[in-house]
């Protein structure tokens, strides 16, 4: 089988493809031949190594994918070969076949198509939403990158809540699209967002705001809090958020959080449960997601070209 492997830090160009033997499933495990991986930020920066993370020197990238049950180890109950399932937090997806561990297997209905399975986007938003403020209905919630993966899961769980969602992007074709996800402003923020998002909330600034833009932005979506507010850093997408000054939050009595999927998803039962929440959210109709970019397996230095560009819109998929 076919595989993506990093044996050294860089540029989408130290992604190479290599011929190796198909897993073969250990007690408690299952394989499966995927159907799709997910390309997600993370990824960017386990590659190029921007971000400290506990990586090995060498390894097959990818968190995220869909793909069908080949066969189960010793132990494993509830699934089967043809069982169809998802993963979000089990490394190795950018390859043709992969081992998971069963507790890491989410199962997914039969309808879903590849777009609906990708749940990684799904379950960030989930946590982000669930662990940090209660939205109400009339919150005024800022999100940056609004077009993009995440993005779009949140606009539309925020419209969900209730909240008024301004959607942030770099151009008019991410801000029809963020739009069209029900938000009631789409700000371009190529050029600064601060003096807009004010003038839209008549100076009252945000309650709350999510950014996985990090350094080009952070700054500013703090100064958009507006009292009692709370800014969420949760990806690094133009480089680590710069530090954060203490006084102006005392003075709106502010709030600031960093925040990982991976704390909320490490322990499997609760990652079901998100899951289920996300599942349920789309089977039910007021999640929706627009048809992903795809790019064949033979095709990732070019996928991760495209996702550091910025120049797509919601998710990027491998399709082995």
């Amino acid at each position: 089988m076919k595989k993506v492997v990093v044996s050294r830090s860089g540029g989408p160009e130290v992604l190479e493809i290599v011929d190796c033997e198909a897993p073969k499933p250990r007690a408690g495990e299952v394989t499966v031949r995927v159907e799709a991986a997910g390309i997600n930020y993370l990824d960017v920066y386990q590659r190029s190594g921007s971000v400290k993370m506990p990586t090995p020197t060498t390894f097959t990238p990818g968190f995220e994918g869909v793909g069908r049950v080949l066969n189960v180890g010793d132990g494993v109950t509830g699934l089967k070969a043809g069982s169809r399932v998802a993963w979000i937090n089990s490394f190795g997806s950018y390859a043709e076949q992969v081992a998971l561990p069963v507790e890491q297997a989410i199962m997914i209905p039969e309808s879903f198509n590849v777009d609906q399975a990708m749940l990684f986007q799904g379950v960030t938003a989930q946590y982000l939403l669930a662990e940090y403020r209660a939205v109400r209905p009339g919150d005024v919630v800022l999100v940056h990158a609004a077009a993009g993966g995440v993005g779009q899961w949140l606009v539309q769980w925020l419209k969900h809540l209730g909240a008024v969602v301004i959607g942030t992007a770099s151009n008019e074709d991410k801000l029809k699209a963020i739009r069209s996800l029900g938000a009631d402003h789409a700000v371009n923020y190529s050029n600064g967002f601060l003096e807009q998002v004010r003038d839209l909330t008549s100076g009252r600034g945000v309650d709350l705001a999510l950014d996985a833009v990090g350094q080009t932005t952070f700054s500013d979506t703090v100064k958009a809090l507006a009292p009692r507010g709370m800014a969420i850093s949760y990806g690094q997408a133009s480089g680590i958020a710069p530090d954060v000054q203490v006084l102006p939050l005392i003075l709106k009595g502010a709030r600031v959080a960093g925040a990982s999927l991976f704390v909320y998803i490490g322990d499997p039962k609760e990652m079901q449960a998100r899951a289920a929440e996300v599942i349920a959210g789309v089977q039910e109709g007021w999640l929706r997601m627009t048809k992903s970019t795809t790019f064949a397996l033979d095709d990732v230095v070019a996928s991760h070209r495209a996702i550091e560009g910025r120049s797509t819109q919601g998710k990027l998929v491998l399709i082995p």
